[in-house]
């Protein structure tokens, strides 16, 4: 099974929170997270596709663009 990393609060920059995980450190808006999130919390991000807002953007870009895109 492989060895899942934590995303951990590492500490909090002005509007920033400084995410560890693993070896790797990157930072989110705070305001993403819960009110209540503080230093050493473990968190975890679920991250979808969204198939109708990527379609919404491609019909848009098209109109602006004149351009057809490859689906």
């Amino acid at each position: 099974m492989p060895r899942r990393e934590l995303l951990i609060i590492d500490h909090f920059e002005n509007e920033l929170a400084v995410i560890k995980y693993g070896r790797h450190t990157f930072t989110l808006l705070r305001s993403l997270l819960p009110r209540a999130a503080k230093e050493g919390d473990v968190i975890k991000l679920a991250v979808v596709l969204d198939a109708q807002a990527s379609a919404q953007r491609k019909k848009e870009a098209r109109s602006v663009a004149g351009v057809e895109f490859e689906e």
